[in-house]
């Protein structure tokens, strides 16, 4: 279940974006009327990861979503990883920790 939220583009929809298109790789999230963002999937790990680069930002930037279980606890952690220019750390932390609530809360967890 936690793979589908993040590694899809219909579980992308449910969470982090109004609505998510993807067309070979390149996903178009949008939010509201008029806003909306390309990414370019990079590298994909069905179950483990997702990465992706914001076609809008330096080439050597990306976000990555990475499921870890822990088998003693059988339990699952989400990370989120930002490579960023971006100078405002706080204002990217208080947008990912929004999608994690979002997501929590989507995710009946």
């Amino acid at each position: 279940m936690i793979w589908d939220m993040v590694g899809t583009r219909g579980g992308l929809e449910a969470w982090m974006a109004d609505r998510v298109e993807e067309n070979n790789g390149l996903f178009t999230f949008y939010w509201g009327e008029s806003e909306s963002r390309q990414a370019e999937l990079t590298a994909r790990r069905v179950g483990t990861y997702i990465r992706m680069h914001w076609l809008d930002e330096s080439p050597k930037t990306f976000f990555e979503l990475r499921i870890s279980h822990n088998e003693l606890t059988n339990t699952f952690t989400l990370e989120v990883i930002e490579q960023t220019d971006d100078e405002d750390v706080e204002g990217l932390t208080g947008l990912w920790e929004g999608f994690a609530e979002t997501l929590t809360r989507v995710a009946g967890v």
